[in-house]
């Protein structure tokens, strides 16, 4: 966003927070529409997450109050709650009183994380965050979850026997929340490993059938026959939309691209850089609006011609994630002269930038220090390699920062390699590479950082005198190694691999060069011609 993060805060607080008896919760209407209908819960998870985010705790409470108030009896959010002529709240019309999966799963994650940054709220510490989370996580595993798929049902009301038990909604695949109740609802782990598994094979599938674009429809059905889940070929629950890309699943992107920001799950990688293929093509028609339309079928063809920040946020979030710079400066341009924004589009979007500058990895947890960008090395000569393994629990408040950025033990590499490449500067595809060192040491110490050096000599002249320093670059790559995933399918990812580093030195080569004998004490020198 152009705007500060505290401008776009405090304008989606002043707009969209308003009070209610002893509780706050979130307007998700237009005032010019004049409706009834004041609140959901998909708004009031988005509410309790961007306050625990933004560490406010006042509005946290306040929103954990109503939903304290609109809990039905199983424990759940009723979905939906309206005004009536003399100003009282009462559940909506279309089965009010249900509940709607995300915004469950979101108050919950909203619950976890709060436990983690203040302990306890209220006035007197009366709030324990933490049970509150468990129950709900609980209640939602019971009533919100197919028990034989470990798919998210779309609401409470879907019983066994009705077609709508046979649905699942690809905006409920909040794999971020599961993996969070993975690490924090010990009684459900295994549970919940099944159902971020469950997930990413029907992600998965879902690529197969659209490998062109990634995109996945707003509802999906089991096949009884096959069980696997199809996307569904008619209206079902809300328009004739329901089998596209439309107002469900334009979230997708986001869930997803979260899930992989704090996993690095290879499973997903495809899925997301498909779509994240398709958006950046649609970017590259260079409309005078932005080309990301607000409806798309399956095989990527639009069906609106018009935009909105619900679509164009959550594909933000994508390229950021993988790092594609160009497009997402591209995106962020067309979100920044977007005036016409809703409920929706804005608070998706106040969620995607709160995560940028809230749910950051910390630190490498491998820095190298030596060798330096660029720096000279002569050849023949021994080299230094230095590198530490970064301590992540250095005091209490970092521990309990970091647990909240990934709700998991970090994941240290069981070793480190270290190779020479060298590409031709006539033809980057033209590269060769060799094993520099292998299996060095990353031990680590939560809460002390621990300091490796190792030395390793550098080809001779004879080298360079094939692959001339003019004609070629020369880098050394260092590789994180980690064990090979398990084929299991209740393997579930331990968390953010170190990624490699790649460090560009030059080769300084004279016509005569002196190169230190090796051996303990030898102060031997001699000369050698390049």
């Amino acid at each position: 966003m152009g705007k500060s993060i505290e401008e776009a805060y405090a304008k989606w607080r002043s707009k969209y927070l308003r009070s209610y008896g002893d509780g706050y919760f979130i307007y998700y209407k237009e005032p010019s529409e004049k409706a009834a209908e004041q609140t959901c819960s998909e708004a009031h998870g988005y509410g309790m997450l961007i306050s625990v985010l933004k560490r406010n705790q006042q509005d946290f409470d306040g929103l954990y109050r109503y939903f304290n108030q609109w809990k039905n009896h199983k424990g759940l959010m009723q979905w939906q709650q309206k005004t009536t002529s003399h100003g009282q709240f009462v559940p909506g019309d279309e089965g009010g009183d249900h509940c709607a999966t995300d915004g469950d799963v979101d108050i919950a994650t909203a619950l976890f994380l709060a436990a983690k940054v203040w302990g306890r709220g209220g006035a007197q510490g009366e709030i324990d965050y933490r049970a509150a989370a468990v129950n709900l996580a609980r209640s939602i595993w019971d009533h919100c979850f197919n028990h034989e798929t470990y798919m998210p049902l779309i609401g409470d009301w879907a019983d066994p026997g009705d077609e709508a038990f046979a649905l699942t909604r690809p905006s409920d695949f909040i794999l971020s929340g599961y993996l969070l109740f993975y690490y924090e609802d010990t009684e459900r782990q295994q549970i919940w490993g099944n159902v971020v598994n469950a997930i990413v094979n029907t992600c998965q599938g879902q690529l197969a059938m659209n490998p062109q674009t990634g995109l996945i429809a707003d509802f999906l059905t089991l096949d009884p026959r096959t069980r696997a889940y199809n996307p569904v070929h008619k209206e079902v629950l809300e328009s004739k939309h329901d089998p596209d890309y439309n107002w469900n699943s334009c979230r997708v992107p986001w869930r997803l691209g979260h899930y992989y920001m704090l996993s690095k799950d290879p499973r997903i990688r495809q899925l997301l850089e498909t779509q994240a293929n398709f958006f950046a093509h649609q970017l590259s028609r260079n409309s005078g609006d932005c080309p990301i339309r607000a409806g798309y079928h399956l095989n990527g063809q639009p069906y609106a011609d018009y935009s909105d920040m619900a679509f164009t946020a959550p594909v933000s979030f994508l390229f950021w994630v993988l790092d594609w710079r160009q497009q997402l400066d591209q995106v962020m341009r067309y979100i920044d002269e977007d005036n016409e924004c809703t409920y929706f589009g804005e608070s998706i979007a106040m969620l995607a930038i709160l995560v940028f500058i809230t749910i950051v990895l910390a630190k490498d947890l491998l820095t190298l220090t030596s060798p330096t960008p660029n720096q000279s090395v002569t050849p023949g000569h021994l080299l230094s390699f230095n590198y530490t393994m970064n301590a992540i629990f250095t005091n209490s408040q970092q521990q309990q920062q970091q647990q909240v950025v990934l709700g998991y033990t970090p994941n240290y590499p069981n070793a480190l390699d270290v190779y020479f490449q060298w590409t031709a500067k006539n033809d980057s595809q033209h590269m060769i590479q060799f094993t520099a060192a292998k299996g060095l040491i990353t031990d680590s110490v939560s809460t002390k950082d621990m300091v490796y050096d190792h030395v390793w000599r550098l080809p001779s002249c004879r080298f360079f005198k094939r692959y001339q320093p003019d004609q070629w670059n020369f880098n050394l790559l260092f590789q994180p190694i980690y064990a090979e995933p398990s084929n299991s399918t209740t393997n579930i990812p331990l968390g953010p691999q170190q990624s490699s580093m790649t460090m560009p030195i030059n080769i300084s080569v004279n016509n005569m060069t002196d190169s230190a004998a090796v051996g303990k004490g030898s102060h031997h020198r001699h000369r050698q011609e390049c």
